[in-house]
């Protein structure tokens, strides 16, 4: 049969169809309106899945491409980042037209899915915005630079390529900038499930994405001053070690003066708190009656105890008033590291020799600056020889480059949300530029965060007894009214001393160190629990047994609870702290605890019980 015989055929089996349909019509006028209509519904209800499919592959394809973009910038493959971006762009365009068009429209008029389709819509909008006025500075300046040209060679930073990443950040930033606050004003608390977990999930992104462009800004804008650039800078970098806990994470001990002039880097001195002597009866500084209170004299007349206040601006200015009344020397800033965040950027570099020791690398640079050192070496100037010694030689190899530019700075986060890495300028406008951030480490009375909560953790032996504590913390929101938040916080702690603690040597267990008050073995932790601004203490258990009222004093703004805490070796106690916020105080609640001398962190941030979920 030919094709015009076919045609011809279906061209008059159509009219036939279409003579019957008008007679049923006719005489049955209803039904033929059912049918019709049911036959709009079943082509609308095709056409809105249609929609909303193309609209939900089309936000897959952006979060795939997104991270493709991300992995590409790590690995500094500018071309591969710029591609993903067109990718990301093409596709979060087409989601934002898909989710303002007519269809898109009816579904946010329909009761109980109305809001979830106004959220998905803002959410593509945002990413589209995002994608044009955000990631792509981001992608213009990794066509200029790549992570392996901000590293420093031969001791001297590029300084120059550093300040080139100012203007992109600080475009790229104000795009992220806008678009949470887009995000922020959208309640997610009535939308779906998924929709709610996948939005909420994108307002944290874009938030960390926003803190990350502020930190590239700050630093492309600090860090050629702060090198010396026009003026030369003297820092002091401490190296805390944690043997022996201080609120701030660890005692004070090898002191390096870095010395920088136009991005050249150098240590030019190198000595113990300890060479810097205590002064009994007059303290560096003047104490406040709240910080005399709360931890002694001692706070102001002996450096090693400068950090027992948790606020690093404070205690670096009792550091800095001790340096420069015994060494001379003008500082510009303190540096505060541990020995822990000092084995992340090993994982970087690997092995590093020492001069005159033996190499250290990531798994034993711990172990051998705050134990085996004190258990081979008797004399404290030694210990200090070797401290110094393995400071000194990790700072050079990272000063000449060496190591995985990428896995440097992962490590460095990592130390500063862990609390082990910290800084403090004494210029008032370079220490406005990290004011509010993690890595200033201030304690202040201040409400425009979060309610905080802090875990300060420090030893009253005097011992090196820490290298052996494990502590761990857990923060909670238990119930909310009146706009008032119960908090609980559960502090673990375990002396995972080894068998015949009573053969350690005097060095770590301080058996002969006057004021003394363990025995050998004992760890006597003196914890310092703070309650948000405004907000109380309100019980003290250990375990399981009320303590009674618990000291509190205020300080900063905050009451902060005494607790004193004595480990037999092998043994663990459990403490749980009731407190309040203040009235109002109704968001996410954090948790801030000195890091101990093993890897990893309780600070952490609770969901609020004044929140619905």
């Amino acid at each position: 049969m030919s094709p015009e015989i076919r045609r011809r055929r279906r061209s008059r089996g159509f009219r036939r169809l279409q003579r019957q349909v008008r007679r049923f019509a006719r005489s049955h006028p209803r039904r033929t309106v059912a049918i019709g209509v049911g036959a709009v519904v079943v082509v609308a209800l095709g056409w809105s899945l249609w929609v909303v499919s193309g609209a939900a592959r089309d936000l897959r394809e952006v979060d795939d491409q997104a991270r493709l973009m991300r992995d590409a910038l790590v690995q500094g493959d500018a071309a591969g980042a710029r591609d993903a971006l067109r990718a990301y762009q093409a596709a979060a365009d087409s989601a934002d037209d898909t989710t303002h068009g007519l269809t898109w429209s009816v579904f946010g008029a329909v009761p109980l899915l109305g809001d979830d389709a106004r959220g998905v819509a803002t959410a593509a909008e945002v990413l589209a915005a995002v994608g044009r006025d955000g990631l792509t500075p981001v992608v213009d300046a990794a066509d200029q630079v790549t992570a392996d040209s901000f590293q420093p060679v031969q001791h001297t930073f590029p300084l120059d390529r550093i300040a080139a990443l100012e203007e992109p950040a600080a475009r790229s930033e104000k795009a992220f900038d806008t678009a949470s606050r887009r995000l922020a004003v959208v309640d997610s608390a009535g939308f779906v499930g998924p929709i709610r977990t996948a939005f909420d999930g994108l307002r944290d992104l874009v938030d960390d994405a926003r803190g990350t462009l502020q930190s590239t800004y700050r630093a492309s804008r600090l860090i050629p001053r702060l090198l010396g650039r026009g003026e030369a800078r003297n820092y002091l970098l401490v190296l805390q070690n944690n043997a022996e806990s201080r609120s701030s994470g660890g005692l004070p001990g090898s002191l390096s003066l870095i010395h920088a002039r136009d991005g050249k880097v150098d240590i030019v001195r190198q000595v113990d708190m300890a060479e810097l002597g205590a002064t009994p009866g007059h303290p560096v500084l003047p104490l406040s009656t709240e910080e005399e209170q709360l931890f002694g004299e001692i706070l102001g007349t002996v450096g090693v105890d400068a950090t027992l206040t948790p606020d690093i601006p404070r205690a670096s200015e009792l550091i800095r008033a001790r340096w420069e009344q015994v060494e001379g020397q003008r500082l510009d800033g303190v540096l505060y590291v541990d020995p822990v965040v000092v084995s992340y950027l090993l994982a970087a570099i690997g092995e590093v020799p020492v001069p005159g020791y033996a190499p250290v690398n990531a798994a034993n640079v711990v172990g051998r600056v705050e134990n085996e050192i004190y258990a081979l070496t008797p004399g404290t100037q030694a210990q200090s020889d070797y401290q110094e010694a393995v400071a000194k030689a990790v700072f050079d190899v990272f000063s000449d480059g060496r190591g995985d530019s990428a896995d440097l700075i992962r490590g460095l986060v990592t130390g500063v949300e862990e609390g082990r890495v910290r800084m403090h300028f004494f210029a008032e406008d370079a220490q406005r530029e990290i004011a509010g951030t993690s890595i200033a480490g201030e304690f202040v009375d201040r409400t425009d965060g979060p309610p905080l909560v802090g875990i300060y953790v420090n030893d009253a032996g005097p011992t090196k007894m820490q290298y052996y504590l494990r502590q761990r913390a857990t923060l909670y929101s238990r119930s909310c009214a009146g706009g008032r938040q119960q908090l609980g916080v559960t502090l673990s702690f375990t002396n995972a001393t080894p068998p015949l603690a009573d053969e350690l040597p005097d060095a770590i267990t301080g058996e002969f160190f006057p004021g003394n008050r363990t025995d050998p073995g004992q760890q006597l932790l003196v914890v310092y629990v703070s309650a948000p601004v405004g907000g109380a203490v309100e019980e003290v258990t250990v375990d399981g047994q009320d303590t009674g009222n618990p000291t509190v004093t205020t300080y900063a703004g905050r009451e902060v609870a005494t607790i004193g805490v004595l480990l037999d070796p092998g043994q663990s106690r459990k403490v749980d702290v009731q407190l309040r916020t203040a009235k109002g105080d109704e968001a996410d609640p954090r948790l801030e605890m000195s890091p101990g001398a093993a890897p990893g962190t309780s600070n952490a941030t609770a969901s609020s019980a004044c929140h619905t979920r």
